[in-house]
């Protein structure tokens, strides 16, 4: 039987702790485990505590102090429309070379909610706005995969013969029409490292997405899905899992998050080599791309001429 992997879940305080201590930063960053979910709290029913770091932001400052460590960064379309979930989830994958991904969720406990017949993002005073449900969070993350794929890496040629940067009728328009309406495209090229992981939390078969096997989730963390979550003092499930999510109390803290995954990986947990994209590590394959029928955004370049 495949040993299953070790993830760990931080909370807001634990944010503060990690990005605070370099001592703590060294051991998580050589940790084999698979990856680590950055603010796992924001999102998955937990009451808010009192001090936090925004995901994204914690995410960017482990993608440029470290070289090996994984993680995903937790967001809701809550308080940000998925254009600027998409934003922030490309960037981090290119600042991190593909060691990063997303957890979508379908509240943020630490958002204010918008108006009470939009909730989802209306708060931000930009019109509009969604019913803040499970359905709204699944688009979000539909949304968030075609936005990063509608700019081909590769269009990037920088041909200094013809003058031409960037083949520009690649990028496309993903015209999307659910519960957001986007036309695109994002303004960042995808990563060189393809696209990045997109998981969903299910504590119960209930909280499972409401969408297909072929829509945008790679991965399904809690109880109801591949990686359940453990507490921390807690014994591992037994069963069959692809992994098991270790997470701390408010209270306990990142040093001992990390003795005791260090104890678990040396008793029976997968070491996963550390470094690398975090969708290798897991084994995920990579999504289609986009329907080459999508609409371009800009015409062809054409070469310059020499005067």
């Amino acid at each position: 039987m495949t040993k299953p992997y070790l993830a760990l879940g931080l909370a807001g305080p634990h944010l503060v702790e990690l990005t605070e201590s370099s001592a703590l930063l060294s051991r998580w960053d050589a940790l084999p485990v698979a990856f680590s979910v950055l603010g796992i709290d924001r999102i998955d029913g937990s009451l808010p505590a009192s001090v936090t770091l925004a995901s994204s932001a914690a995410g960017a400052t482990l993608a440029g102090a470290t070289k090996n460590g994984r993680f995903l960064i937790a967001a809701a379309p809550q308080r940000d429309h998925p254009y600027n979930i998409a934003r922030r989830v490309v960037s981090l994958a290119h600042l991190s070379r593909g060691r990063s991904g997303l957890l979508i969720g379908v509240r943020d406990v630490y958002a204010p909610e918008g108006p009470r017949d939009a909730p989802a993002w209306g708060g931000a005073g930009l019109g509009g706005g969604a019913p803040l449900n499970a359905q709204t969070a699944y688009d979000a993350a539909f949304a968030v995969r075609a936005l990063e794929q509608g700019w081909p890496y590769d269009s990037i040629i920088g041909n200094r013969e013809t003058g031409i940067l960037v083949e520009s009728n690649r990028i496309v328009h993903v015209d999307l029409d659910n519960t957001f309406s986007i036309a695109g495209p994002l303004n960042a090229p995808a990563p060189a490292t393809g696209a990045s992981v997109i998981a969903w939390h299910a504590a119960t078969v209930a909280d499972l997405p409401p969408g297909n096997a072929d829509g945008p989730i790679d991965l399904i963390l809690g109880n109801a899905g591949s990686v359940p979550v453990v507490a921390l003092g807690a014994e591992p499930p037994a069963g069959r899992f692809a992994g098991i999510l270790l997470r701390p109390s408010l209270e306990q803290s990142v040093g001992e998050l990390l003795d005791v995954a260090e104890r678990w990986l040396g008793d029976g947990f997968a070491s996963i080599p550390p470094g690398g994209t975090l969708r290798n590590a897991l084994d995920l394959t990579e999504p289609p791309p986009l329907a080459p029928t999508l609409r371009a955004a800009f015409p062809a370049p054409k070469p310059h001429v020499s005067l």
